[in-house]
């Protein structure tokens, strides 16, 4: 406050206190971003323990068998790796042979699991990765692969850190 003068204050403190606001906003929206990462990964790690479990159940419940002879499919994520890069997974129609592959992989585990994993999406409300890959070309093979895609899938690269490679169930593998 000025002395002898009208109250009020000086422009020295309303420079403190913008100054004391700005810090505190990005230090709250730097919080808030990790936040908001952090409950990302554990809806899409709780969705990929669910998923598993169900695909677990649906190959015992199938008679022991590799995860392609519950989908019926060698690869469900091919439809949306081929996608050009930069595809938003998300729209149901640009990629609809993604989403009819997805969504079709899922309707198949849920019958053979009795478990509920039909409309599975990740926190950006696109599919997973489901990669059947066990007994692919008569031999073991790779195993099979559920995951999530990265947040910017390129055709190159379209795998990310947040797969479970299922462990072999073909006797001998």
């Amino acid at each position: 406050m000025k002395s002898g003068g009208a109250p009020g204050f000086t422009i020295v403190e309303l420079l403190i206190v913008i100054v004391v606001i700005a810090i505190l906003t990005s230090i709250s929206f730097a919080f808030f971003t990790n936040v908001q990462a952090k409950a990302k990964d554990a809806k899409i790690t709780t969705d990929i323990t669910e998923l598993n479990k169900a695909i677990q159940a649906a190959r015992i419940a199938s008679g022991e068998v590799a995860l392609r002879y519950v989908t019926q499919s060698t690869g469900t994520a091919w439809d949306c790796v081929s996608l050009p890069s930069g595809a938003n997974l998300a729209d149901k129609t640009a990629a609809a042979a993604c989403w009819s592959s997805y969504n079709s992989a899922l309707d198949k585990i849920s019958t053979a699991s009795g478990q509920n994993v039909r409309n599975l999406v990740d926190p950006i409300g696109r599919p997973y990765l489901i990669d059947e890959n066990e007994q692919d070309g008569g031999g073991c093979g790779s195993k099979d692969v559920i995951g999530a895609f990265p947040d910017k899938r390129t055709q190159n690269d379209w795998t990310t850190t947040n797969t479970v490679q299922i462990p072999f169930i073909t006797p001998g593998c």
